[in-house]
This record gives C-alpha cells, sequence and structure tokens, in this order.
C-alpha cells in the first residue's frame, strides 16, 4: 500500500494559476476559520469550555478513581473534569456518584 504523498508547493500552486488565467471566474466560497466560533450556540460552549476550565482541577485518566474518592470522602471535595470511558462513566452512575458528559474535548497540552 503506498502512502499519499503530497506535491510540492510549486507544484500544487501550478494549477491555481491556470485557473487564474481562465476566462470564468472562480465561483469557490471563502474557508471559515475553525478556531473561531461563529454562531451562537459554538460561542455558548466555547464560553462553557472555558468556564469548567477555570473553575475545575483536570485529573485527566484519572477521572473515575477521583470522582469516587470525592464521593466517598477520601479527597477533598472541589470541582473536577477529565476523561472516562464509557464503561467507567457506567459503572460511576450505577454507585451514586453525581456526574455528567461535558459537550466538548478537554484542552490538554499533549502530542
Amino acid at each position: 500500500m503506498a502512502p499519499r504523498v503530497r506535491p510540492a508547493r510549486s507544484a500544487a500552486q501550478a494549477p491555481k494559476d491556470a485557473e487564474k488565467d481562465s476566462a470564468t471566474p472562480s465561483t469557490k466560497t471563502p474557508t471559515p476559520v475553525l478556531s473561531q466560533p461563529t454562531t451562537e450556540v459554538e460561542q455558548a460552549l466555547s464560553e462553557l469550555k472555558k468556564q469548567v476550565e477555570a473553575n475545575s482541577d483536570y485529573v485527566g485518566a484519572n477521572f473515575a478513581e477521583e470522582a469516587r474518592a470525592i464521593h466517598t470522602g477520601d479527597a477533598p471535595e472541589r470541582a473536577i473534569y477529565g476523561e472516562a470511558n464509557a464503561e467507567e462513566a457506567k459503572s460511576l452512575v450505577e454507585e451514586g456518584v453525581p456526574v455528567l458528559p461535558l459537550p466538548f474535548r478537554p484542552g490538554r497540552k499533549s502530542n
């Protein structure tokens, strides 16, 4: 199986120059920037994410263990967020631990 290799920049720009020479104008619409929220819903989710990150501790993959420890009183009570797979989340709900899935992924600084 051969990998898909992107052509060099000079080769990729050549067809664009050919389009400029054609008599028909381009009808392409500009591509929206993905890093900026555009709709009200996206803006609300962005604001929610900022509030969660500012007012909670990120516990990463240890979310289930940390949530259980807080629920049983073994860890100090505080707001946390992190990651849990479906099986861990179901187990937390069955044990009566109050959890809520967030509508976004944590913005971690990792590769």
